[in-house]
């Protein structure tokens, strides 16, 4: 169930945006079901019992901002924050919360005007953070809200007790507090971080320095090192040069004679090969003309075979083509085939699926039917074993019938003695049968009488059980009905509140009005008269303009200069004549008017013919009259012949004052009838408190006369258990009795017939064994009918149950037969694709074994052609045989004739190529070039100019000298240039590693200093602000007193001391204040870090609770003050708080253990009160 709530509009008395505007709960704590609420700007209350629920809306907001501390969540794991279940619902699996932000400001860093943050949580840990629904990391989400000032601010949710506890830390914890308000906690982080960095970087550059130490001395050696063999490879060039030099002007023309020799040797070889290569091919050639002769017939041969398989090859391929022609219409065939299929698998799923529900109609009737068969078995079962007991005694009545009969036949000769036995022991059984049987008739009576109270008992149990349900329902009503009734007292209470509040004021606006009220000035002298007067508030007007008309002067002639301060005063009257008469629809306005003594001559002489009537009248009268004023309430004035209207102003301010004075009326009505109202409610409430007290009295008697009626129900069970026990137990002993009389009978019987009957006494006894035998056969027989009922109704039972498991299995296939249908529909439209593709595959070979059959043609036709042309080079091949044998001759000839040139050459060769071998010798000699180490070819070696005949001389000398000094070189270290490059490129890197570090290291001193000094200043600025403020919500608090935050003088431990003294005392300390005191001066210290460093939002739970009812009106008016930067939600059971609320939520638990949200509109209430 998803609880959509609609905001309570109380009328925004704040002009700030609302930066909170949803929160939507699932699975936190007690919110079980989806609840969504929504916040206006403003104050948003939220109200309800203990345990309700209340706080975890707290919990949730701060969670859903990122907290991770389960103890600040007021639980001991994350895992508690999921609803883990009642008496009556199961538990859920995950958490989760949703805020809903307004950005049209750009609070924060995202180009979204209404921003989604939310958190989840699953049972097995597994945590999501969520922005606009996409899933974050925890550090996104806090760097996200820091632009906000949401995220690590302590003051966005403040808890129960938080504030309070402020006062009660250390003055180092306290300054702590500040710092969080003064926003300087990231401060904090970031300096710290420098700090580390830096600490990092000193550990960072020792090591640098210790490796550069180390590997220091190591590149000054490789220099070394790197210089000496530059050296030696210049010189070692420098003699390869002039050896080389020396070695190519050395090598003169015998290099040319030999190189010539060498190509002319190279020609000849080749040529010889050439014609050797012909030789023995040709050779071969004339060899094997009869194998050529045979291979060309063979060849022929095999190509008109090809031919053959070519054509067998066509007609197999036209075989393929038609196999392939029938393949694809049997793929089409069967693909028509498939969509018929496919088409018709639809209408099966649905008869399996309407088979199915029949299954589970059928599976719930053999349930039932299963239900049936197994009480019919136990009754069965219960009649088996009556029928048990019978044949048990019927067996005993046997066995016992037998011993009788083989005692009758071997002890014959005791029966006159035992005659006498039997007759007393059958008067004992007899009366031991009538003793059983009257215990009997009592026991079945006692039995009866106790089945018909257990049946009472249990019909009075059922009944009290209703009974108390239905007291139950009455009581939860009439709780209802109180918690309604308690919220409509509480909003009409607020509403009186209110209304008494209007009405006050518009009480003292009226009085400003009347007596601030500025109209025309009175002639000076007349003021005092005007005092004098009592005059009705609808007449001042007209008493005005009257005196307008009279002239005051002073009697004593000092001059009209101040005629406020004259002593005497005298009045002109300007029409002193004789009483006129009163016109149609006027009054004198002197009756009007209560004079004194003092001034009655005077008001009379004014007042003598003024009259007073409505407009109309006057209208009338300055047609008729001649003398006289006729004057109105409004102030017109009307003379013979002229009228003088009143002032516009004048006349609004009355209108003003009329309007106010009819709106100061109806809110005195409002009120009344509020109040009414509230008395209303009061008598319903002491009603509906009286109707809850009554039904939870009636409702603890229903329960303890049900408990009771059950206990007694019970006991009674157990008495009637245990006197069918006796029953049962009695019926046995009569049964024996009863069956030993009929034995003691037969044989008194027997011994009174005497030794003669004996034969007559046994066949009766053989009579007797009969019956017994027979009365055994009956209760077999019974025994094995109930046996068989018994067996038949388990049969039944478990027929049934079977039945119902093979309906349950029946219908799982049946499922499974609709999956598999589904599935087979998937299937059958795979086939349908797969045949589809199949076809177009089909298609496709035949194409292309079409295609084969088009180039098979060609190519018999092409293998008949290369047969004839086989036959035609066979013949061809004994006419080329001759014309090889004769160039085979000539060949020969010209090979023979190579053979001695090259002897010759081959001579001249080795002579140039000795002298040669002699130079290279004597070169690598002056170079000390190793033997593996080719020379290089003297015509490749480039030089400058060619040597002079002086130079080719000294050339020796110089190499001579080269070669002493390389020695003197020796040894070198030719690996010293790149073991320098890689230690030079490390040791490089080292260096400005170190210059980089050495700048970050003062970079971040830098910062690190900048920071400290930024928090400083911002502590500083903030702690003034926040110390300001203090004192002046201390002072609206208690009304006076004096309040500051101080610095402690401790340098080893700064802190922050707060002195704090009310009004009329001299205390200062907070220890000696007491405990509304504390949380007076608490919630001053609140309001001050609230105006000094207002958060986008603040959820403050109960933080009122301390306070008495006027102290939380003061609070509530700072509240108010606040809301034009900062959106509150206020958790609060305070009725001042609730009345200063622009929106209001209820939360109750229901009985599962869940927290719901109610509400209601204030227009509503306002609505039922005034009628």
């Amino acid at each position: 169930m998803i609880d959509e709530l609609k905001v309570i509009e109380g009328g925004n008395r704040s002009g700030a945006n609302a930066v909170l505007k949803t929160l939507t709960l699932t699975g936190f704590k007690s919110f079980v079901s989806r609840t969504h609420l929504e916040f206006a700007p403003g104050i948003t209350a939220i109200i309800g019992p203990n345990g309700s629920g209340k706080s975890n809306i707290a919990d949730a907001i701060r969670w859903a901002l990122g907290e991770n501390n389960a103890r600040v969540l007021r639980a001991k794991k994350n895992e508690e924050l999921i609803f883990a279940g009642s008496e009556t619902r199961r538990g859920l699996g995950m958490a989760e919360a949703i805020l809903q932000l307004d950005n049209s400001s750009r609070r924060l860093p995202i180009e979204f005007n209404e921003i989604e943050v939310g958190r989840r949580l699953f049972k097995n840990g597994e945590a999501e953070y969520l922005v606009n629904r996409a899933r974050v990391r925890l550090r996104d989400l806090q760097d996200l809200l820091a632009g906000a000032n949401l995220a690590d601010n302590p003051f966005v949710v403040i808890g129960q007790g938080l504030i309070d506890q402020v006062l009660a830390l250390r003055p180092s914890d306290r300054r702590t507090v500040i710092e969080e308000a003064a926003g300087t906690r990231r401060l904090h982080l970031r300096r710290e971080d420098a700090l580390q960095r830096l600490k990092h970087a000193e550990i960072e550059l020792v090591r640098v320095i210790d490796i550069l130490r180390e590997i220091g001395p190591r590149v000054e050696l490789l220099t070394e090192q790197a210089g000496k063999w530059t050296e030696y490879e210049t010189i070692r060039n420098d003699l390869r040069r002039r050896a080389l030099r020396w070695y190519r002007s050395s090598f003169g023309t015998t290099a040319t004679q030999r190189d010539e020799l060498v190509a002319r040797l190279v020609g000849i070889d080749r040529e010889i090969e050439r014609l050797a290569d012909y030789v023995t091919e040709t050779e071969g050639l004339a060899t094997g003309t009869d194998e050529q002769l045979r291979t060309a017939r063979h060849e022929e041969e095999r190509l008109r075979i090809a031919a053959g398989d070519v054509a067998s090859a066509e007609a197999s391929l036209r075989e393929r083509i038609a196999a392939l022609s029938a393949s694809l219409e049997a793929v089409a065939t069967e693909r028509d085939r498939s969509r018929a299929t496919l088409a018709a698998l639809p209408v099966e799923v649905a008869a399996l699926r309407e088979r199915r529900g029949t299954v589970e109609n059928e599976a719930a009737d053999a349930a039932r039917r299963a239900r049936e068969s197994a009480d019919a078995a136990r009754l069965a079962e219960e009649d088996m074993s009556r029928t048990r007991i019978a044949l048990a005694e019927a067996q005993a009545a046997r066995v016992e019938t037998e011993r009788a009969h083989v005692l009758r036949e071997g002890d014959e000769v005791r029966l006159t003695d035992e005659d006498r036995a039997l007759l007393g022991r059958d008067d004992e059984l007899a009366k031991q049968a009538a003793a059983l049987a009257a215990d009997r008739a009592e026991r079945e009576r006692e039995r009866a009488r106790i089945g018909r109270e257990l049946e009472r008992a249990r019909d009075a149990a059922t009944e009290a059980g209703r009974v108390t349900e239905s007291v139950a329902e009455r009581a939860g009503a009439a709780r209802n009905d109180l918690q309604r009734v308690d919220g409509d007292l509480a909003l009409l209470r607020g509403q009186a509140t209110a209304l008494r509040e209007a009405v006050a004021r518009a009480a003292e606006e009226l009085e400003a009005r009347r007596t601030g009220t500025a109209p025309t000035a009175l002639p000076k002298g007349l003021r005092w008269l005007h005092e004098r007067l009592a005059i009705p508030p609808h007449l001042r007007l007209a008493v005005r303009a009257v005196l307008g008309e009279a002239i005051a002067f002073p009697s004593d002639a000092r001059g009209f200069a101040d005629l406020e301060t004259a002593t005497r005063v005298t009045v002109l009257v300007p029409n002193p004549r004789a009483d006129l008469v009163v016109p149609d629809g006027c009054s004198r306005l002197v009756d009007h008017l209560k004079l004194d003594d003092d001034v009655g001559a005077v008001a009379g002489a004014l007042f003598r013919n003024v009259f007073v009537g409505p407009r109309d009248a006057a209208y009338r009268a300055a047609s008729t009259m001649r003398e006289g004023i006729v004057v109105t309430a409004d102030g017109m004035v009307v003379t013979p012949g002229a009228i003088r209207l009143p002032d516009d102003r004048v006349a609004a301010e009355q209108q003003a004052t009329e309007r106010l004075g009819a709106m100061h009326r109806r809110l005195g009505e409002e009120l009344n009838a509020s109040e009414r109202a509230l008395v209303q409610v009061g008598l319903e409430r002491e009603a509906a408190l009286s109707r809850l007290t009554e039904a939870e009295t009636r409702l603890a008697d229903a329960q303890r006369e049900r408990g009771r009626l059950e206990v007694a129900a019970d006991a009674l069970a157990a008495s009637e258990a245990d006197v069918r026990d006796l029953v049962r137990a009695g019926e046995a002993r009569a049964v024996a009795v009863e069956r030993e009389r009929g034995e003691l009978i037969a044989r008194r019987e027997q011994l009174t017939a005497g030794r003669d009957a004996a034969k007559h006494a046994t066949a009766g006894a053989l009579d007797a064994f009969s019956a017994t035998r027979r009365d055994e056969r009956v209760a077999v027989e019974a025994h094995a009918a109930t046996t068989k009922r018994a067996e038949d109704a388990r049969l039944d039972a478990a027929t049934s149950e079977a039945r119902r498991s093979s309906l349950v299995r029946l219908r799982d296939a049946l499922d499974e037969q609709v999956g598999a249908t589904e599935k087979r529909i998937a299937d059958e439209d795979a086939r349908v694709r797969a045949l589809a593709e199949q076809e177009r595959d089909a298609k496709a070979r035949l194409a292309a074994a079409q295609e084969q059959l088009g180039r098979t043609a060609a190519d018999a036709k092409e293998a008949a052609r290369s047969a004839q042309i086989a036959r035609e080079r066979s013949l061809a091949a004994e006419g080329s045989r001759r014309e090889s044998e004769q160039r085979l001759a000539k060949a020969r000839e010209r090979l023979a004739e190579l053979r001695g040139e090259r002897s010759k050459v081959g001579v001249e060769e080795e002579r140039a190529s000795g002298a040669l071998t002699l130079l290279e010798e004597q070169v690598r000699a002056e170079l000390g070039l190793p033997e593996d180490e080719p020379l290089p070819d003297p015509g490749s070696i480039e030089v400058d100019e060619e040597p002079t005949e002086q130079e080719k001389a000294n050339a020796l000398r110089d190499l001579q000298r080269l070669r002493r000094r390389l020695i003197v070189l020796e040894p070198v270290n030719p690996l010293a240039a790149v073991e320098l490059g890689e230690i030079g490129e490390r040791h490089r890197f080292l260096s400005e590693q170190r210059a980089d570090l050495e700048k970050a290291m003062a970079d971040l001193r830098s910062l690190a200093d900048d920071l400290a000094s930024t928090i400083a200043e911002q502590f500083s600025a903030t702690f003034q602000a926040v110390d300001r403020e203090f004192g002046v919500f201390f002072q609206r608090l208690f009304d006076g007193g004096q309040a500051s935050l101080r610095t402690s003088d401790d340098p080893d431990e700064p802190g922050i001391d707060i002195y704090a003294r009310p009004p009329g005392k001299r205390i200062g300390s907070l220890a000696q204040l007491s405990g509304g005191e504390r949380a007076l001066t608490a919630t001053a210290l609140l309001l001050a870090i609230l105006r000094v460093k207002p958060a986008p939002f603040c959820v403050l739970d109960e933080v009122d609770a301390a306070l008495d009812e006027r102290n939380v009106g003061r609070f509530t008016e700072a509240l108010r003050e606040l809301t034009d930067r900062t959106q509150f939600v206020v958790i609060t059971h305070n009725r001042r708080t609730i009345e200063a609320a622009d929106t209001l939520y209820g939360v109750s638990m229901d009985e599962g253990g869940t927290s719901k949200v109610l509400s209601m509109r204030l227009s509503d209430v306002d609505e039922r009160a005034v009628s």
